[in-house]
């Protein structure tokens, strides 16, 4: 009987540890958030703002994360004048990211999408901009 109770312990205790390393892919870590995004969303106060946070022909820009701390925003699709091409160094504090200069608070990560909030001056307001970055 203490066998098979210590044999149900074990494999409990395994089960758990493999579950853990299946959700490991969602941690906000730099390794994990690397990869190809456009950004999808853009909402203030719920409200649709995405025409307004970002010109037409930046709304189908890539903005790839690597690994190595370096961004690169690619103008793909509709093109702008000038180009919006950039690149730069991107970093993690907790869950915050930084991009370039602009800070993002990251409210939920699920391996395919970024959800992530910053604030925006415009005119004498500030607005808090609800953002998401799907993967590509």
């Amino acid at each position: 009987m203490k066998k098979l109770l210590s044999l149900i312990i074990a494999i409990a205790i395994f089960s758990c540890s493999k579950n853990d390393d299946d959700n490991n892919s969602s941690a906000i870590t730099m390794e994990n958030l690397a990869g190809n995004y456009k950004v999808t969303s853009a909402k203030v106060n719920g409200i649709d703002v995405l025409n307004t946070y970002l010109p037409r022909c930046q709304q189908d820009d890539t903005y790839t994360l690597n690994a190595d701390s370096t961004y690169t925003i690619t103008d793909t699709g509709t093109t702008c004048t000038p180009s919006s091409d950039t690149t730069g160094t991107w970093s993690l504090s907790g869950n915050v990211i930084t991009i370039g200069n602009q800070q993002f608070t990251i409210v939920g990560f699920d391996g395919s999408s970024i959800a992530a909030t910053t604030s925006v001056m415009q005119s004498s307001l500030t607005l808090i901009v609800d953002v998401v970055f799907t993967r590509q």
